[in-house]
C-alpha cells in the first residue's frame, strides 16, 4: 500500500474516495486512513470496468443527484441574476427617460413662463399707455365741460338778449324799438304811467322814418312830448327822457299854446300832424320799447 502511495499518479483519471464513519467525530481522518477506498472512475485504456457493487450504484445516484440540484440552483440564481440585471438596466432607462422628460417639460415651462413674463410686461405697458389715455380723456372730459358749461351761460345770455330784443306779443317791431298802440283812451298824465308800467316810455319820434311809422297808426294818440317845464313863457319842448326837441312835425299855426296845452298827440293823417293840447284829453296812445 506504501508503493501505491508513492507511486507517480495518473491525472487521467478521477478518483473517489469514501471513509467510514465514526461516532467519534473528534478522532482525526489520518487515524483511519486504513478504512480509506479508492476507487478508479475511469478505467484503463482497452480494460474492462469492473464491476460495480448495489451500494457503489446507489451512491454514484446519490452523487448525480446532488450534482443535478446543485446545478438547478445554478441555474435558478443565473435567471434571478439575468432577470435582475434587466430589471435595473428597465430602471435605468425609465430614469433616463424621466429625466429627459423633466428637462424638456422644465425647458418648456421656462419658455412659458418666458413668454407669460414678456406678455405681462407687455400687458403692463398696455395698461400704463391706457391709463395715461383715460387721464388724457379725464382731462379733456373736465375741459369739454367746462367748455359746455361756458357755452351754456353764454347760450342763456344771448337767449336773454334775443329775448330782450324781441318784441312781446301784441307789440310791432320798427328799427331797434316795439311799438303799442292803446285799446283805450286816456289822459296824458296817466298814458305815461301806463307805459312806465309796462317797462316802456310815450313814443319818442327820433326820425322822419319812426314819425311816418307812428302816423300809419291813424287816430289820435299821444306821443312823448311835454314843455311842463317851460319858464318865463318861453316854449321848452323835451322827450319823456329827458332829450330836448331838435327835429318837429307840427301841424298848421301850431303849437298855439290855447288852455294851457302843454301836451302833444299826433293827429290823422301823414306828414306835419303834430298838435298841442291840455292833460286832461282822452286820447289813444303809443308806447315805445328800445330794444337794447
Amino acid at each position: 500500500m506504501t508503493e501505491d502511495i508513492y507511486a507517480k499518479p495518473d491525472l487521467t483519471k478521477k478518483v473517489r474516495f469514501q471513509t467510514g464513519v465514526k461516532e467519534d467525530r473528534d478522532t482525526d481522518v489520518c487515524d483511519d486512513i486504513d478504512n480509506v477506498r479508492i476507487y478508479d472512475n475511469f478505467c484503463a485504456e482497452e480494460s474492462t470496468p469492473p464491476e460495480k457493487s448495489q451500494d457503489n450504484i446507489t451512491e454514484d445516484q446519490q452523487q448525480t443527484v446532488s450534482v443535478n440540484v446543485s446545478s438547478e440552483k445554478r441555474n435558478v440564481f443565473g435567471a434571478a441574476a439575468v432577470l435582475l440585471g434587466l430589471l435595473c438596466l428597465l430602471l435605468l432607462m425609465a430614469v433616463i427617460v424621466l429625466v429627459v422628460l423633466y428637462v424638456v417639460e422644465r425647458n418648456r415651462l421656462w419658455e412659458k413662463n418666458s413668454n407669460l413674463q414678456t406678455r405681462y410686461s407687455d400687458e403692463k405697458g398696455l395698461n400704463h399707455n391706457l391709463t395715461l389715455k383715460m387721464n388724457q380723456l379725464e382731462e379733456e372730459k373736465n375741459h369739454l365741460k367746462a367748455t359746455n358749461n361756458n357755452l351754456t351761460i353764454e347760450r342763456d345770455e344771448l337767449q336773454k338778449l334775443l329775448d330782450e330784443r324781441r318784441c312781446p306779443n301784441n307789440w310791432t317791431r320798427f328799427g331797434n324799438s316795439c311799438y303799442l298802440k292803446s285799446t283805450s283812451m286816456k289822459n296824458w298824465t296817466d298814458s305815461k304811467k301806463v307805459c312806465k308800467d309796462d317797462k316802456a316810455e310815450l313814443v319818442i319820434i327820433s326820425s322822419k322814418e319812426e314819425q311816418k311809422f307812428i302816423s300809419s297808426f291813424m287816430g289820435q294818440t299821444w306821443i312823448g312830448l311835454t314843455d311842463e317845464k317851460r319858464e318865463d313863457g318861453v316854449w321848452n319842448w323835451e322827450w319823456v327822457d329827458g332829450t330836448p326837441l331838435t327835429e318837429t312835425y307840427w301841424g298848421d299855426k301850431q303849437p298855439d299854446n290855447l288852455n294851457e296845452e302843454n301836451y302833444v298827440e299826433i293827429s290823422d293823417g301823414l306828414g306835419k300832424n303834430w298838435n298841442n293840447l291840455p292833460y286832461h284829453f282822452q286820447r289813444y296812445f303809443t308806447c315805445e320799447k328800445v330794444l337794447e
